[in-house]
């Protein structure tokens, strides 16, 4: 067995199977995504509540004003940021425009949505896999460092080669459970700052534990 597979394999025993997004209409799915980058579920919770709340709808926030839109997605930090990011979608898509996309091949529908100012491979792959279960394995930051932590990629690789190589490695019915078994792991023990490399699953086999210990 391959590193990967140990690590996703061992991952998925510990964390079992959740359902992140489930129920939310996709149009809401990606706002709530964008909202989701550098905070956690529950901030992004709020925040789309208070869209809900204040706006109605994500179509809404296309004539609001920037600083409307700030303060009701405070809750989910960097809202400077990301406002501007959510009243262009707001501008741009619609329920039926989403469902347009969605309907379209891999490589069409990951096109178009990046094609939007705002929106990433990483955004784009992440929507297309919960809105309708397409078998990528998308790369976030928490991925990005336990991979590179444990040598399986390189400082250079980019985003597109680390997916594909974690792909290579990964059944694709296993792709989403996996992706959020490894943010998981990412943000619990493999962290930023005070990894718990002690209490880690893989440190007999990390490359980051050897250096630093």
């Amino acid at each position: 067995m391959g590193l990967v597979r140990r690590v996703v394999e061992e991952l998925l025993s510990r964390y079992g199977v959740e359902r992140w997004w489930a129920g939310v209409e996709p149009l809401e799915l990606l706002v709530g995504i964008v909202l989701s980058q550098k905070t956690n579920w529950k901030n992004v919770r709020r925040a789309l509540n208070n869209i809900r709340e204040r706006f109605g709808s994500v179509e809404a926030m296309a004539d609001a004003d920037l600083r409307e839109i700030e303060d009701a997605i405070r809750p989910a930090g960097l809202y400077r940021n990301k406002a501007p990011i959510l009243k262009n979608i707001a501008k741009t898509l619609t329920r039926e425009k989403i469902k347009e996309i969605l309907s379209r091949p891999y490589e069409e529908a990951k096109r178009e949505l990046t094609s939007i100012k705002g929106i990433g491979p990483k955004t784009a792959d992440v929507f297309l896999m919960f809105a309708r279960d397409e078998q990528v394995l998308p790369v976030d930051t928490h991925i990005s460092r336990v991979m590179r932590r444990l040598g399986v990629a390189g400082e250079r690789d980019d985003y597109e080669t680390m997916r594909a190589k974690l792909e290579a490695e990964v059944p694709p019915e296993k792709r989403r459970d996996a992706h959020i078994a490894l943010i998981r792991f990412g943000r619990e023990v493999c962290r930023a700052r005070n990894p718990l490399c002690r209490e880690c699953l893989f440190n007999d086999v990390c490359q980051y534990y050897r250096a630093k210990h």
